[in-house]
């Protein structure tokens, strides 16, 4: 492996793992939140930081990408000057960009909660957590020109700094404001978390940002260009480089946005008034965050599996570009079937455990995980396309996919017998349709052919399978030893089950497994069980030479 290649690799690592723990420290956050203000006080938190999450795509996706992308360029090119001003430029345009959200949330507070028909108590959460998209706009900025120095431990860590200040801060206020104030204030105290958190992860950040630039003061003021590219280059290149990402990233988070603001109004036709509609949101998002850790494994292997199909596109490479898309395939759907067949038969199991009482959390998670397969695919085939500089397509898609997100919500929303399950009922309908789309439109561009038996039937298979009998595991172990050890048991049978009959059909190969977390180990335990069948094992040994 070079070194080039290696260093990639060892940075991607560490942001994958860096994300995983922040989005597992996020999961914990949620569950004692629920636990002092119940699925209401959730669907609170849900309101606001639906409406967050989209303000921040404007600032924290497209242009830290564009910054690393052109800090990085200028670097090869031992331009360091100008890599500097790169950075120094895209800082006020965020700075502009985070305090405009930051202006938005604070003065549009009230129009929000009107305008959505959310509970009067979602005004102080969304107040609390107005300056936040600020401080995380300043963060990005950071993080985008370390990043283009392939230094990825400032990122990281200041990742993990800010969900620990989010967690425990935001627990903590929580618990003080509700005793003392009520849900609406609690939960305001709860979003002041990540505030806090972004406030934090700036000071820190900005220290290894000066410390850097004392220490390499001389370096960056390298030159070697003889006529200089001007600031209005350099930031029309910031900005062409930034709105396709910015852009697809947004328009995702424009679903949740959507259910967000449609959600009261269409349950109220159903017949629910806004207090219930709430903690049926409430549970809602409680689900969206289980269904995220499987979606976390389809990112980490894109950040691995992405690049190196860019590099054989550049090649012009057909036939191995082709084979590292049906690879990436492969290994998503591998992943995807146990995930949300697994979520699905624990969905009860695992809501009693961590969100005791959830009215409708479980019946939920049982068929919201299946969106999991669709979510998984959609974002891989989208990754694809923009591998291959087909940056357009994917947008194109997304702004159909909005339109079928508000239709299909607005009309199953409304309809009793559906009532929060409409959003379920709608984001199947709407990423089956980015799955198919986009999947057309990579082999349209890509002419690759899918092994539909080998790639879909048996791992679907070996799941359904896997779905039966962790039922049955977890149904006779939590009666016997309680729900928690009943989750446990389930899950390793449920993976030896299901890794067991990949092996004995024929379903998985060693080149996939040295693509998944923790390869070396399971080839280890794929190479015994594979010896131990009748005829296989001569055919390993002679595979192995």
């Amino acid at each position: 492996m070079s070194e080039k290649k290696s260093s990639y690799l060892k940075g991607a690592t560490i942001l994958a793992a860096a994300g995983i723990l922040s989005r597992l420290l996020g999961l914990f956050f949620k569950i004692p939140l629920y636990q002092l203000v119940g699925s209401y006080g959730n669907g609170i938190y849900g309101n606001v930081t639906n409406i967050y999450n989209l303000l921040l795509m404007v600032s924290t996706v497209g242009f830290p990408m564009a910054i690393s992308k052109m800090v990085s360029e200028n670097i090869a090119k031992k331009e360091y000057a100008t890599a500097h001003r790169v950075f120094k430029l895209s800082m006020m345009a965020l700075v502009i960009l985070g305090g405009a959200s930051t202006l938005f949330l604070f003065f549009g507070a009230e129009w929000i909660v009107k305008t959505a028909h959310w509970t009067s108590e979602s005004y102080p959460a969304i107040v609390a957590i107005a300056l936040s998209p600020f401080f995380i706009s300043i963060c990005s900025a950071y993080r985008g020109f370390f990043q283009g120095f392939q230094i990825m431990t400032p990122t990281a860590i200041s990742q993990i700094v800010e969900q620990i200040i989010r967690v425990f801060l935001g627990v903590i206020l929580c618990w003080l404001l509700v005793s003392n104030f009520g849900i609406g204030l609690g939960v305001g105290g709860a979003v002041f978390g990540a505030t806090a958190g972004g406030i934090v992860a700036t000071a820190f950040l900005s220290y290894l940002y000066h410390s850097f630039a004392t220490k390499n003061k001389r370096l960056l003021k390298t030159r070697t260009r003889r006529r200089q590219r001007s600031n209005r280059w350099l930031f029309k290149r910031l900005v062409i480089i930034s709105i396709p990402v910015t852009l697809t990233s947004a328009l995702v988070s424009l679903f949740s946005t959507i259910d967000s603001f449609i959600y009261v109004s269409r349950l109220g036709v159903a017949g629910f008034n806004e207090v219930t509609a709430t903690m049926m949101f409430g549970d809602f998002t409680n689900a969206e965050q289980l269904i995220n850790i499987p979606l976390i494994l389809s990112g980490t292997l894109a950040v691995a599996m992405i690049p190196t199909i860019s590099e054989s596109f550049v090649r012009r490479d057909h036939k191995e570009v082709n084979q590292k898309i049906m690879l990436s395939i492969r290994i998503i759907l591998l992943l995807a079937f146990p995930c949300c067949i697994g979520l699905s038969v624990l969905s009860y199991g695992i809501f009693d455990l961590l969100f005791p009482g959830a009215p409708y959390g479980g019946a939920i998670l049982s068929t919201f995980s299946y969106a999991t397969i669709f979510m998984m695919l959609s974002n891989t085939f989208q990754s694809v396309l923009q591998s291959i500089d087909r940056f357009r397509i994917p947008l194109i898609n997304l702004g159909v996919a909005i339109i079928i997100r508000f239709i299909t919500g607005w009309i199953f929303l409304s309809i009793p017998a559906f009532n929060i399950q409409g959003i379920v009922i709608s984001s199947m309908i709407t990423f089956g349709y980015l799955t198919v789309a986009n999947f057309l439109s990579v082999k349209r561009f890509t002419g690759v052919k899918i092994d539909f038996f080998h790639m879909l039937i048996k791992p679907l298979f070996a799941a359904v399978i896997m779905g039966f009998i962790t039922h049955l595991a977890y149904t006779g172990v939590a009666m016997i030893l309680g729900r928690f050890m009943g989750i446990l048991v389930a899950l390793i049978v449920g993976a030896l089950v299901y890794s067991v009959i990949m092996i004995l059909i024929n379903g998985i190969t060693e080149e996939e497994i040295r693509y998944l977390p923790g390869s070396q180990k399971l080839l280890v335990v794929y190479n015994r069980i594979n010896g131990l069948i009748p005829g296989r094992k001569n055919n390993h040994i002679h595979n192995r030479r």
